[in-house]
């Protein structure tokens, strides 16, 4: 069998709901990794929050590599290296913070391994409760950042009032960035053309590998374009319907019973 480049996505897919990795799916791990395939961390998370979830998967050693910023980032765990990156435009981001400030919305950047908000609002601290990520507020985020943000990230817990967020500032967005959201709450705004879709294509370019060895594992919104640029492209069975539907194999164990884990002894170890 010819070496495998499994994307697996953390949240709802690899972690189970307390953020764990359950026992079938680090033994599944070991085993391919120990026969020389490569499992990939496709996340949408920020790289900080990324490596910690990869290394609480055993993820972090030699061979591994991340796919971090919904395929915005390309990281090789072993050098500690950034393969490949792509920013926002700064007046991209000036012009959201505008209109979230406006529509009320929380609205977050990431600058220097940190999230960078105007408030200490309560979506921030569920946020920070999810993926451990330190941050920081500051007056105006955008006049005062460091380095161009990898990607902006409105948060609201009203499901329908981000989407309109996401309708009303439509204009702002289309011609130089894409939004996906990555849970109902998250609504990602990133680089034009960027996804966990074309972070694949990019990594299969930058390592040389073929698109035909590849699997791509996920349960969101976000983790469509993976699915459906993969070769073998994987729902959980706890995913939502759309990525199901773009799935060519739906999970009979969901994330908090060894999903990845039966993907990997299916197609990859027998």
């Amino acid at each position: 069998m010819s070496t495998k480049y499994i994307f697996v996505d953390l949240d709802g897919t690899l972690l189970n709901d307390e953020k764990k990795v359950c026992h079938r799916n680090a033994k599944a791990i070991e085993e391919a990794v120990r026969r020389g395939h490569h499992v990939i961390t496709a996340t949408g998370r920020p790289l900080e929050s990324a490596i910690l979830g990869a290394k609480n998967a055993g993820l972090d050693r030699n061979g591994c590599y991340i796919l971090s910023y919904n395929g915005g980032l390309i990281y090789e765990c072993s050098t500690a290296k950034i393969l490949y990156e792509e920013t926002l435009a700064m007046p991209l981001v000036h012009n959201m913070f505008d209109a979230a400030r406006k529509a009320g919305i929380h609205i977050q950047a990431y600058c220097e391994g940190k999230v960078w908000c105007e408030a200490d609002t309560e979506e921030m601290k569920h946020y920070h409760r999810n993926g451990q990520m330190p941050y920081e507020i500051h007056k105006d985020v955008p006049g005062e950042l460091r380095e161009n943000t990898r990607k902006l990230i409105a948060i609201a817990f009203d499901h329908e009032r981000l989407m309109a967020f996401q309708k009303e500032t439509e204009k702002i967005w289309q011609d130089s960035a894409d939004t996906i959201f990555s849970t109902p709450y998250y609504l990602e705004i990133l680089p034009k053309g960027i996804s966990k879709g074309s972070g694949i294509q990019k990594m299969a370019d930058v390592l040389g590998f073929s698109m035909e060895d590849t699997i791509a594992i996920g349960d969101e919104e976000n983790d469509i374009s993976m699915i459906r640029k993969a070769n073998l492209g994987v729902a959980m069975v706890n995913a939502i319907k759309k990525a199901k539907e773009a799935a060519d194999y739906i999970t009979l164990a969901n994330n908090n019973e060894g999903g990845v884990g039966e993907v990997i002894e299916k197609f990859v170890l027998n």
